[in-house]
């Protein structure tokens, strides 16, 4: 767990920092989570130091609970109300400690800690209510206690001779009297009403969608549904839809189940397991994903989520800029909704809300199925994404002339990637995101004079091993080869390099995956081959998947079978049951057909005769436009 830094010291009464190499300006800076709270990724954790004049030392470590993961307001109110209470259990721990043998002070105090941690989780759970604000008598009683402690601590201070608080004890009686009035205030505030004077129902239009008020001003108080706003009416009497209320304070029923906050941890912990090149970026875009949802739909038993929860925060979601950099950082999640309302910044695509948003945090919460042995709560459920969402833009075919001025400025560029990769994925239909990983290790001659391609998931990269970025597990699948690529002299040269990889200058970066998708991009834009008119914000585009498209549609004009088509493309074998049976790869006999496949004549495939793979393998790419050669 990080614990963030610089911790406020007067938190932790008695504990030192930890010892640093660094000189205090090269110490990393940036606003801690404040007084009494340490944060774990998106989880706030309450923490605080027994003081020495209640039996605190060294060897007693300091007292923390889990807040979960929730908005940094909240964690600041909700820390101080336990810092409150616990600060008040500290000083009848000092007064009775006269009584106690010295011998067994740190025993008694290690005790006392533990008691203490649960009876403030009792007391954590008590006002720790997600669907709910923290009311305002408990507001008020943690000011008075607070200001009451702070008086007695000064008080002793000067009884002890050491220095004090000079304007605290000089209006010592003055500041203790308004504690108390706090504290009486605070009782009146939470003595119940009497049934003849029970306020009457608010109307029901203060249930209604997130005001705007509440989204600019998010210390709003919003007021926990009342027995007669189970089903809420706007002013005409009509119902509102579930999806239009604010879900973060709906009715929900009572579960044993845990809070999504608790699940995430475990969620992300198994998807670490999976692995992969990029595991650490995926996770953390995940752990901020699940805590917006929690920020705009509220932390609640993950049994007791419905399609409802996901359509609201759809609707939402539907003014959240689509790039990170557009939005700003010192607004809160419900200002920067707010802010985009106008629409005035690109929102998020279709894709985008559909496989990056919800996916997440459907498998989160579903994740707890099987330990919770509750049913799937979106089972069945059609969720509707707005139409400003875009929708994915498809690939178009890449034209002749342009496939030609492709493949001459890839040479002209001498890198490898430039020269091969857009040959491959028109020769192979094959992904990039799989072609950049190829080894020599991985063509092999299959069959007789019948050379063929495969990358597995599992690979290993710098002595470790890890995950390859490939999409489905028919992608694992050897694809063959074209004759071509070894009448050019390429396979011979690929076969020698072994283990190494066939493309080192994006192998060797930290995110090889995206840094050849923009690599294509640019060679793509050099050579030409740019979205057309009109269609750079939604329209077609001609890119490098453009190349796999093709391919499949060439293998289709070519008379070749579909299935032996979806084999060679890495996609599922069949459509139905009968189509699955025999070899989930391409046969001997179905290899002939596809590497003698024939070639485009109006592509002039010319060029790649007579290269020098071992020259051009030497060539590094370096920053800036490649030099043409």
């Amino acid at each position: 767990m990080q614990v963030s830094r610089p911790v406020h010291l007067p938190v932790h009464v008695g504990v030192l920092p930890e010892p640093s190499n660094q000189t205090p300006s090269a110490r990393p800076k940036g606003r801690g989570p404040g007084p009494y709270l340490a944060k774990s990724g998106s989880v706030y954790i309450f923490q605080i130091k027994m003081p020495k004049t209640s039996g605190g030392t060294r060897a007693i470590p300091p007292l923390r609970l889990s807040l979960g993961a929730c908005s940094h307001r909240r964690a600041r109110l909700l820390a101080d109300l336990l810092a409150a209470k616990a600060r008040l259990m500290f000083d009848e721990m000092r007064h009775g400690r006269g009584m106690q043998d010295e011998d067994d002070s740190e025993m008694r105090a290690l005790e006392a800690v533990i008691e203490m941690k649960g009876e403030l989780k009792a007391y954590l759970r008590m006002i720790d209510r997600s669907d709910a604000p923290i009311p305002t008598e408990e507001l008020q009683k943690a000011a008075g206690i607070r200001d009451l402690v702070g008086l007695n601590r000064e008080l002793e201070r000067q009884a002890r001779g050491e220095a004090f608080n000079e304007l605290i004890v000089g209006h010592a009686d003055m500041l203790k009297q308004s504690a108390i009035a706090k504290l009486s205030a605070s009782s009146t505030l939470s003595d119940p009403v009497p049934p003849q004077l029970a306020r009457a129902p608010e109307p029901a239009d203060r249930t209604s969608a997130v005001s705007r008020a509440d989204v600019v001003h998010r210390g709003t108080v919003v007021e926990p549904p009342s027995d007669e706003q189970d089903t809420p009416r706007d002013a005409q009497g009509k119902l509102i839809p579930a999806f239009e209320l604010d879900r973060r304070t709906v009715r929900r029923p009572k579960s044993v189940q845990p809070k999504l906050s608790d699940v995430i941890p475990t969620y992300i912990a198994g998807r670490r397991l999976s692995g992969g090149a990029n595991i650490a970026r995926d996770l953390a875009t995940a752990e901020s994903r699940l805590a917006l949802f929690i920020e705009l739909i509220g932390d609640h038993r993950v049994n007791t989520y419905v399609p409802a929860d996901l359509q609201a925060f759809v609707n939402l979601m539907q003014y959240w800029p689509g790039d990170n950099n557009q939005r700003d950082p010192n607004l809160t999640p419900w200002q920067v909704i707010e802010n985009n309302r106008d629409l005035h910044l690109k929102p998020l695509a279709k894709k985008t809300l559909e496989e990056g948003y919800l996916a997440v945090i459907k498998a989160a919460i579903r994740s707890a199925i099987t330990a919770g042995g509750f049913s799937d709560p979106f089972t069945g459920a059609k969720i509707k994404i707005p139409k400003t969402a875009e929708s994915p833009r498809r690939a178009t075919p890449i034209g002749a002339s342009k496939m030609n001025n492709l493949f001459k400025t890839g040479i002209e560029s001498g890198l490898m990637e430039d020269i091969m990769l857009p040959l491959l994925g028109h020769l192979t239909s094959r992904r990039l995101g799989l072609l950049i990983h190829l080894r020599g290790n991985d063509i092999r001659e299959q069959f007789s004079n019948i050379w063929v391609g495969q990358v597995t998931r599992l690979t290993q990269i710098n002595g470790i091993w890890t995950t390859v970025p490939v999409k489905t597990e028919d992608s694992e699948r050897y694809f063959v080869l074209h004759d071509f690529l070894k009448e050019i002299g390429f396979i011979d040269w690929a076969t020698r390099q072994g283990s190494d990889f066939l493309f080192p200058n994006i192998m060797n970066l930290k995110d090889p995956s995206k840094s050849g998708s923009s690599y294509m991009q640019r060679l793509f834009r050099r050579a030409g081959i740019k979205p057309k008119a009109g269609e750079e914000s939604g329209g077609r585009r001609e890119v490098f998947h453009s190349l796999r498209s093709g391919n499949i549609q060439d293998m289709r004009e070519s008379g070749v079978d579909p299935r032996e088509r979806r084999v060679q493309a890495g996609h599922s074998a069949g459509i139905d049951e009968h189509d699955l049976y025999g070899f989930d790869v391409a046969t001997e006999k179905e290899a002939r057909k596809l590497k003698v496949l024939p070639l485009d004549p109006e592509i002039d495939y010319s060029i790649f005769r007579g290269l020098d793979f071992e020259a051009i393998a030497k060539r590094k790419r370096v920053a800036g436009p490649p030099k043409r050669k």
